[in-house]
This record gives C-alpha cells, structure tokens and sequence, in this order.
C-alpha cells in the first residue's frame, strides 16, 4: 500500500467516514440504511416519490424489508416497514378519505368492504402532518400493523389480512402511484 493510500485510510478512519455506513440519501432526505424491528433487521431496499399533477412532490417513502423476502412476498405475513417523508403539508383527512377507494384497487370492493372496521380504526390514528414530518407504516407478524408520526405511535391494527390490504396501496399491483413503486422495488429490479 503506497503512502497516499495509507494516509486516506487513516484519514477515513480518523474522521469516522470508514467505520459506519452513512444513511441513504435522495434529494436531501435521509433514510437509515438499516432499522431493527423486535429482533428483526430491516434493510432499505427503495425510495419512491408521489408526485401529483407533473410538478407537485407531495412526500417520498422508503421501503424496508429483510433481505431474505422477495417484492413477490412483500404482501406475506412478513416483516416489513414503509416510512414516509413529506414534502408537503397535508390534513388528516386527504389519508382517510382515500384509503378505501386505493385499497378496492387492488383488493376489490368487497374484500375491502369487509376490512372495513379496521380500515376504520386505521384511519383514526392519522394526524394532520407538516412537510418535513415522517409516518411510519410498520408491520409485524403476530401483531399488526402500526402506525407512527415522527417516531411516536399512534395505533396498531392487528391482522395479517388487513395490513397486506393497506399496504397494496404501495405494493399491489394497483399501486397509487406506478413511478413511485418502481423507486420502492428498485433494488431487485435493478438485478433482474
């Protein structure tokens, strides 16, 4: 190893830029490459955008999952976490009013209209929110689905079924948003 090498190497390790691996970062929001959830490890597998109209950035989300679990499992009574960034204001009710017609896209109408009660439920937890803040939608098998606002949790809705529902929104194959879900399934795309 020549002496230039070694000296970034020790500079590297001296400023601590060597040791830890620094969170991903896309268009200046940062998302950890890695999240532990109840014994599990989550890794960040994507990021997507919602855009409205052709210039409105309305937030960016970050799929997290183990790496073992394909995009194919991703609606599976697996671990898994969708954390969303907000570019911009947005009241309660622009989730709630929502929810129901996006999961009927993916799910049909009547196995929406049976989730009702914990669509319900789910909806209840939703805060209106300021750009800058982040939801967390995380599930965990054998006990449901939570929600969190910057890190606080509001609520969980127990059940595999209707936290697959929900989270089709994203991940179905009707997702609200076509772009933003080829950002959250990049990765394996990518190695395809």
């Amino acid at each position: 190893m020549n002496n230039i090498v070694k000296a970034v190497v020790c500079l590297f390790f001296i400023l601590g830029l060597g040791v830890e691996a620094s969170p991903a970062t896309k268009q200046g929001v940062h998302f950890e490459d890695e999240i532990a959830i109840t014994g599990n490890y989550l890794n960040l597998h994507g990021i997507g955008t919602l855009t409205w109209g052709l210039l409105v950035k309305v937030y960016m989300v970050a799929l997290y999952k183990p790496d073992t679990v394909r995009i194919e499992q991703l609606l599976e009574d697996v671990p898994k976490r969708l954390e969303f960034y907000f570019l911009v204001d947005m009241k309660a009710s622009d989730f709630q009013n929502s929810g129901f017609d996006l999961m009927v896209q993916n799910v049909g109408e009547k196995k929406a209209e049976s989730l009702d009660k914990e669509l319900k439920a789910f909806n209840s937890f939703y805060r209106d929110v300021k750009a800058g803040q982040r939801y967390m939608f995380t599930y965990i098998p054998g006990r449901g689905l939570e929600m969190a606002l910057d890190g606080e949790v509001l609520g969980q809705v127990k059940g595999e079924e209707f936290a697959a529902a929900y989270l089709s929104i994203w991940l179905g194959p009707k997702p609200v948003s076509a772009n933003l879900q080829k950002g959250l399934f990049y990765k394996e795309m990518k190695i395809e």
